[in-house]
């Protein structure tokens, strides 16, 4: 029996969700982010029955990000401290009912052009909406509510309670406006 053919780096760029040409922080960031989304039980998963993974098929698709980040760390000047760094839980760093966005995307250890490039929403209103510059975003609520909601999902956490709170705010600024 033969060994299994290495990932192409196509492969590993699909399997880190990252662009063609992703810059070594890109790959350490997606990295990271997905080894905190599927490496423990009690994440906020986004994908549909993440719920449901068993443990051998969490640990294949671990494995599988894994080699996807060795392959194209090889190709890369990646530090042996950004593999192999940890990972803390982020329930341990931030009150989650409390933190802003940008509090949270930073306490993963996301850049906002990373996440910008992977939600492909626009890095000045992904800016506005840490900020909370309304003025600067879109004035359909649709939207931003979408922007919200992608934005957490992203960052592997529910969009509840951000979203809720997000547009009561929101709201309140539209009604202050003349």
């Amino acid at each position: 029996m033969s060994a299994p053919e290495p990932m192409s780096e196509r492969q590993c760029l699909r399997t880190l969700a990252l662009p063609e040409g992703a810059s070594a922080e890109q790959i350490s960031q997606a990295y990271a982010l997905l080894k905190r989304i599927y490496g423990t039980e009690t994440a906020n998963h986004v994908a549909p029955a993440m719920e449901e993974f068993s443990p051998e098929a969490r640990a294949a698709v671990l494995a599988e990000i894994e080699e996807a980040f060795q392959t194209l760390s090889r190709g890369h000047d990646l530090t042996r401290h950004l593999i192999h760094a940890p990972v803390k839980p982020l329930a341990a760093t931030l009150h989650l009912e409390e933190a802003s966005l940008k509090e949270l995307r930073e306490a993963l250890g996301v850049s906002l052009d990373l996440v910008a490039a992977q939600t492909r929403i626009r890095l000045e209103y992904l800016s506005a909406l840490e900020e909370e510059r309304f003025a600067d975003l879109p004035l359909a609520a649709v939207n931003i509510r979408g922007f919200l909601t992608a934005f957490a999902k992203h960052l592997g956490l529910a969009a509840e309670p951000f979203v809720p709170a997000y547009m009561q705010r929101y709201q309140d600024w539209r009604a202050r406006r003349p």
